[in-house]
């Protein structure tokens, strides 16, 4: 846990280094990161090789599976791929395995805790790491020294942080857990102070100005919304009830502020710009249509209207943000490579000959980087973990364990739902941690167990 508090630091400096050393590659958060998902590797294993199902016996096989894809995909890389960088490639591997990783360490981690202590300590973990992330949006915009979201043309900072995107993303997983915690502070020990938090946080996704981000949050205001009102009528304890109302009535307050503030948020401002820009777009494109211009008289951005497929909708224009043009790109140098890359993945950024580039969709640039029989060792175990869930959510809707989590179930599918649409999840080790951690959490959740059957040796594997 102590690890998860450390990681607004690691990303503040990290965000300096690329700051004022720019042509430095290897990062500081890249080693600590690194040297940390080794240890992991090493518990997990150790861990694994303790207990007696048949999950925990094709653990130790997994990670050796997972390790050569890795070996078989740089080799594959190093003799096709028309330009290699090996550091590119290992980083990028790095990044790409890290949620996989960081899911299996979370759950044994977990597997030698009670209920009540995961319970008590994640929210309260999660909730104090955000807080630092807004105190240093609030410092960073203060002194005005906060970098920008976007190099041009949108608004938007990410305070001292490097990548505006992944702030953002990790802002989304993480605030319905602090809601959680205010939530569970105000019922339990009248300690209305939690909301603080919730407020700051609010504040810091309004300032980041990225969609994900924001409608993540509303999604979650609305989903806490719910939980309490349906709490509000099944608690029958006086205080209890007195609680409810009180967050119930904070939350509705909240949501009213978002939607008052949002015509001037950067968000909405950033979507007028978008909107703007799409309408020219597809202003120009029928231009050319209509003149009827031959595609070797046309210049770059004649050429890009016409391969533009997303102008054809202008919601998914707007959803997607440019990503199917990454995806059209990748796509034909996939189609041009050979078997091997075909099963085995082209590595980081596709064939690129002078700079990478990604669809910035974590599931398709799964596919590309790791290829067909990559895609399934990588993706298949996630979306087996999202189908469990999915079915014990169902089956379990009405009881007790679902309804008191509902906001882990809320920030597991705004990671998945990001993962899919807008990236800079899955292969962001520092959003990964945090989506490893609630996921991590929901398995321990629906396989909870007498502590006697689920304790580890901790002699043995006592560095965790």
């Amino acid at each position: 846990m102590l690890y998860i508090l450390v990681q607004p630091l690691l990303d503040v400096v990290t965000g300096w280094q690329v700051k004022l050393m720019p042509h430095f590659g290897l990062t500081i958060g890249v080693v600590i990161r690194a040297i940390v998902l080794v240890l992991i590797v090493f518990f997990i294993y150790l861990a694994a090789r303790q207990r007696a199902n048949w999950f925990d016996h094709l653990v130790p096989w997994y990670l050796g599976l997972l390790f050569l894809l890795v070996l078989v995909n740089l080799l594959i890389s190093k003799l096709t791929k028309p330009n290699f960088s090996l550091f590119t490639e290992i980083a990028g591997s790095f990044k790409s395995v890290h949620y996989l990783l960081i899911l299996l360490g979370m759950y044994y981690a977990f597997v030698n805790l009670t209920s009540e202590q995961i319970k008590r300590a994640i929210p309260a973990v999660i909730y104090w790491a955000q807080m630092m992330i807004n105190v240093v949006m609030l410092i960073a915009a203060v002194t005005k020294t906060a970098f920008l979201t976007y190099p041009q043309g949108k608004l938007g900072q990410s305070g001292w942080f490097n990548a505006g995107n992944e702030l953002g993303a990790i802002l989304a997983i993480t605030f319905p857990l602090v809601l959680l915690y205010a939530i569970q502070r105000s019922r339990q020990k009248g300690n209305y102070w939690a909301w603080l938090g919730v407020i700051l946080g609010i504040n810091s996704v309004i300032m980041v100005g990225t969609k994900s981000c924001f409608y993540g949050m509303l999604i979650a205001l609305m989903a806490a919304l719910v939980y309490e009102v349906v709490m509000l009528f099944l608690h029958t304890k006086p205080k209890n009830r007195k609680a409810n109302a009180l967050s119930t009535c904070l939350l509705v307050l909240l949501l009213g502020g978002v939607f008052a503030v949002y015509p001037q948020s950067p968000v909405h401002n950033n979507s007028a710009i978008q909107n703007r820009i799409i309408r020219e777009n597809q202003k120009n494109k029928k231009k050319i249509l209509k003149e009827k211009k031959r595609q070797k008289h046309m210049d770059h951005y004649e050429k890009f209207l016409l391969q533009n497929k997303e102008l054809s909708n202008p919601l998914v224009a707007k959803l997607l943000s440019g990503r199917t043009n990454y995806f059209r790109l990748n796509s034909e140098q996939y189609a041009k490579a050979p078997l091997s890359q075909k099963l085995f993945g082209m590595g980081y950024g596709g064939n690129y000959l002078k700079v990478p580039r990604t669809v910035e969709m974590d599931w398709v640039d799964f596919f590309f980087q790791f290829g067909l029989l990559g895609f399934v060792i990588t993706i298949v175990p996630l979306i087996g973990l999202i189908l469990y869930l999915l079915y014990q959510f169902c089956r379990h809707f009405l009881q007790t364990k679902i309804q008191d989590n509902l906001l882990y179930f809320v920030s597991f599918g705004l990671g998945i739902f990001m993962s899919i649409l807008s990236g800079h999840v899955l292969n962001a080790p520092g959003v990964s941690l945090y989506f490893g951690l609630v996921g991590a959490y929901l398995i321990f959740l629906l396989q909870d167990k007498p502590r006697g059957q689920r304790q580890l040796n901790t002699e043995t594997i006592s560095f965790v």
